[in-house]
């Protein structure tokens, strides 16, 4: 008599393993936080600094829209690496997000003054 639902009661169940919780992509890096948060607080901080030392805190706010270039730099250090060369990258764009974000009040000055001196000298006032 070897029918199948008497088979599964001959045959000795096997003992199971224990389970190891295997990482589902075995080539990528560990999560890192310390390298985006800093590149995040150096960013905001040059920023402020940057637009405080700057004419533009009496114009509107749309004149922060040149902020979010470097913001967006900064961001990308925010992504997780999957080789060195990456985490090399990130970190690259996270400092020049930085340095971006000093200097980005004072271009926007620089810009808007040749601007007005141009339309000046356009219309002959």
């Amino acid at each position: 008599m070897n029918t199948p639902s008497s088979a599964g009661w001959q045959q000795q169940q096997q003992p199971q393993q224990p389970q190891t919780h295997v990482h589902p992509h075995p080539g990528e890096t560990q999560p890192w936080l310390l390298v985006p948060a800093l590149f995040t607080a150096l960013t905001l901080v040059a920023a402020g600094l940057g637009y405080a030392s700057s004419s533009l805190p009496r114009c509107p706010l749309w004149f922060l829209l040149p902020y979010l270039l470097p913001l967006g730099l900064t961001a990308l250090a925010w992504r997780r690496p999957r080789t060195p060369a990456q985490r090399t990258n990130r970190i690259v764009a996270g400092s020049i997000g930085a340095g971006l974000a000093l200097f980005c009040a004072k271009a926007v000055e620089t810009v808007l003054m040749f601007l007005g001196l141009a339309l000046w000298l356009i219309h002959g006032d």
